[in-house]
């Protein structure tokens, strides 16, 4: 009988490959970060705000900050960015730059992104599901990826991280260049 399943491959050490000729060219293909930038969302009156904001795709939106040349917000759907995340806090990043030609190749930016809560004296949760990244992903104009189950809304009402109907979030932004 065959298997429809691909083959499994153990892991080869480096220095285990064969080299059929030691003077082969070698060509290196790297991701390096160009810059990066963070910027923090504080959501003052989220009880309120939730209210106002919290249904029908309703969200905030961070002022422009600027990382490595491009400019960048962060959207907070207090309730869910989709149907089916109600119930949680969605936060994404979007890439806000005024490229003259949106669709062009050369207009993509590939990022990685961080997102945190933020402990009213300042520093960041080291709670690992309050702490979100993301790979290094194309991001056009206008185009934005980030964690649509941030957190639940019943997991931050009974922390401490909503501390006088305040939330904070942390974004942190790396650009990369292939």
């Amino acid at each position: 009988m065959l298997s429809s399943s691909p083959p499994c491959y153990a892991p080869v050490p480096w220095d285990d490959l064969p080299m059929q000729h030691a003077d082969a060219p070698v060509s290196t293909v790297a991701a390096t970060a160009v810059g990066a930038g963070e910027h923090i969302l504080r959501v003052e009156g989220y009880s309120r705000l939730k209210t106002m904001h919290g249904s029908d795709g309703g969200y905030l939106e961070s002022a422009v900050f600027m990382a490595a040349g491009h400019a960048w917000r962060v959207c907070c759907y207090l309730n869910g960015a989709r149907p089916q995340d109600a119930g949680f806090v969605s936060v994404f990043l979007r890439r806000d730059d005024d490229d003259a030609d949106a669709d062009a190749d050369e207009n993509v930016v590939h990022a990685e992104y961080e997102f945190a809560l933020v402990h009213h004296q300042g520093t960041l949760v080291k709670w690992p599901s309050h702490c979100e990244r993301g790979t290094a992903s194309a991001f056009d104009k206008g185009n934005s990826w980030g964690c649509p189950r941030f957190i639940s809304k019943e997991d931050l009402k009974r922390s401490r991280f909503l501390k006088g109907d305040c939330l904070a979030v942390r974004c942190k932004v790396t650009v990369v260049q292939v």
